[in-house]
């Protein structure tokens, strides 16, 4: 160091070899030793082209008198680290530049502090939009999922129609005809009739048995838990595999919209045991609380070895996945306990009322 130099020289020289914005303060303190300013004794150029101020501006003049008292926290480390002489960083933005900084402050010598600044107001900008847009795209994937629940309670409702339909016209025709026929068969040889009356009869229990496939009239009717029980027996009985229903908890009013979605996942859930768990047996469960009710599905199948929605492979397919989906729009969720040679069991939650649909 030059004999002509002072130490604030020797590292403005320093500094001014930086490539970041670098500003050296002085703490100044009265004869009790009590804190009265921060005063500039020097910054690079890199400095004044990000704070868009000149270093003549600058040099001898108290921080208080160039900044705005939003800029008070940055004094404040300035301060900090005068009295302890303990390093800090900070981060935040500068109000009067429109700059956001990281700060790292540093004492070299007793009451002077050199602040290394980063400028990342770019960075920040950049953060600020990926955030903005990881909003609306949760915001948006919110709106597909309702939109995905009222399409699948539109397609119940029109499932429902045609069900009706089917069982008011289709049905009642099949049983005049069939009552007239038998009439014929008193008047008229039994024999050249019954493969009519056979027929008939088929094409009745056919009829019956493609309306309960297409919507259940006891979930309408009855409820929740006879439509679910009277599913379990025709799912899984022709399959051989026996089912037991049961249910527990305070009566609850589950809203029809609910009540179609739990059934339709039920539906979903068992024709996966069908086709891939190898069970010879299914609980189904309904609990029901003040303001949730609980689907369980236990198998004692074949199971698989992981929990995690990404390993469910064939056994779930895109049916977790739907049941996932219209489960997160109405409030609920769905949980999945295997073992691999152990079975499974998957549970699903639901809020009693959904206000996002408009089934009837």
């Amino acid at each position: 160091m030059n004999h002509d130099q002072t130490p604030y020289d020797a590292l403005g020289a320093l500094f001014a070899k930086i490539l970041e914005p670098v500003a050296l303060y002085r703490a100044i303190y009265d004869e009790r030793g009590d804190f009265q300013d921060v005063v500039y004794i020097e910054v690079n150029s890199a400095y004044e082209q990000v704070m868009d101020i000149r270093r003549e501006e600058l040099i001898g003049r108290p921080f208080r008198e160039i900044w705005s008292e939003k800029e008070r926290e940055w004094q404040d480390i300035i301060l900090q680290v005068a009295t302890t002489g303990i390093y800090a960083r900070h981060e935040g933005p500068s109000y009067d530049t429109g700059k956001y900084l990281h700060a790292i402050a540093f004492s070299p010598t007793r009451s002077v502090v050199a602040v290394i600044f980063l400028d990342m107001t770019d960075w920040k900008r950049a953060e600020e939009a990926l955030l903005e847009k990881e909003v609306l795209l949760t915001e948006y994937r919110q709106e597909l999922r309702t939109l995905a629940a009222r399409l699948s309670l539109a397609e119940e409702r029109t499932r429902r129609e045609i069900a009706v339909k089917l069982h008011d016209r289709v049905g009642y025709s099949l049983v005049s005809l069939l009552s007239r026929l038998r009439a014929l068969a008193e008047k008229h040889s039994p024999d050249d009739i019954a493969p009519a009356i056979e027929e008939v009869e088929g094409l009745l229990s056919d009829t019956r048995s493609l309306t309960l496939e297409i919507s259940s009239p006891l979930l309408y009717e009855v409820g929740l838990e006879p439509a679910l029980a009277s599913l379990g027996d025709r799912m899984l009985t022709p399959h051989g595999i026996s089912v037991d229903f049961r249910e527990c908890g305070p009566e609850a009013n589950i809203s029809m919209e609910i009540r179609i979605l739990m059934y339709q996942m039920a539906q979903e859930l068992l024709l996966n045991v069908i086709k891939h768990a190898g069970a010879k047996k299914v609980i189904l469960r309904v609990q029901r609380g003040n303001k949730r009710v609980r689907l369980l599905v236990e198998d004692d199948g074949a199971g698989f070895s992981s929990n995690t929605p990404k390993h469910w492979g064939k056994w779930g397919g895109m049916g977790l996945f739907s049941i996932r989906e219209k489960l997160h729009s109405v409030g609920g969720e769905i949980r999945v306990f295997s073992e691999k040679g152990k079975g499974s069991t998957v549970a699903i939650v639901a809020p009693l009322a959904f206000e996002g649909g408009t089934a009837q």
